[in-house]
């Protein structure tokens, strides 16, 4: 169809996916790269929020003075730190969490090509971290999510399998490391911010997990959309 009625035509797609009317819905596209399982079939990711949220950020950066260019989203800003590290030139999975869920992506040579969302993150961890039993089951759930999705990637792309995964800072939660090397073969690591740009001073563990989105969404390098 004519590029210009895409949006349109996918906005009808996912409505029976959103728990809000689609007509309250900004809707943005951005399209993966070709899959080796089709032949002229394009993927998209589509991203939906609620305009009234959108407006809210809108307006509290525009109260604290600050200049909106873009409003991005967790998966690309994740994207662009993983695009620095030396693993991404042969591809690599970038797990990261936060209170409610973790998100990994995996990446090669600056262009994503997989983004999952793991139903599991800091709050649940902490909610089990006195219970053996159910800190190894979430754990155990994570590396399977993480299989499940490192297996798509490999059945869908000529790439090859991917054989390393970068924690985000402060995501090693539950002995995840340990699990997901023994478990899956991965060569695991946690990054270090301080290690991956010039810092006046070094930051905690803490500072870089607080801060990685904004990282993450400095390091932009795309045009607005239009």
């Amino acid at each position: 169809m004519p590029a210009n009625e895409v949006k349109s035509a996918v906005r009808w797609q996912i409505k029976d996916l959103l728990d809000f009317s689609v007509d309250e819905a900004v809707i943005e596209l951005f399209e993966m790269p070709e899959l080796s399982t089709s032949s002229d079939k394009k993927m998209a990711y589509a991203v939906a929020a609620r305009r009234s949220r959108v407006q809210e950020h809108i307006e509290l950066l525009h109260d604290a003075g600050l200049s909106l260019d873009v409003i991005d989203i967790p998966e690309l800003c994740t994207r662009n730190i993983a695009a620095l590290l030396p693993q991404d030139a042969g591809g690599v999975a970038f797990l990261h969490f936060a209170d409610s869920h973790g998100t990994l992506t995996v990446t090669r040579q600056g262009v994503l090509y997989l983004i999952r969302q793991i139903e599991k993150g800091f709050a649940e961890m902490d909610a089990v971290v006195q219970d053996d039993f159910a800190r190894g089951e979430l754990v155990s759930n994570i590396v399977l999510e993480t299989q499940r999705s490192l297996d798509y990637y490999e059945s869908h792309f000529d790439y090859g399998s991917v054989t390393e995964l970068v924690l985000a800072p402060g995501s090693n939660i539950g002995g995840l490391a340990d699990s997901l090397h023994g478990e899956l073969g991965l060569t695991i690591s946690s990054l270090d911010l301080n290690g991956l740009f010039d810092m006046n001073s070094a930051l905690s563990i803490e500072d870089q997990s607080d801060c990685l989105m904004a990282i993450g969404a400095a390091l932009r390098t795309e045009a607005q959309a239009a």
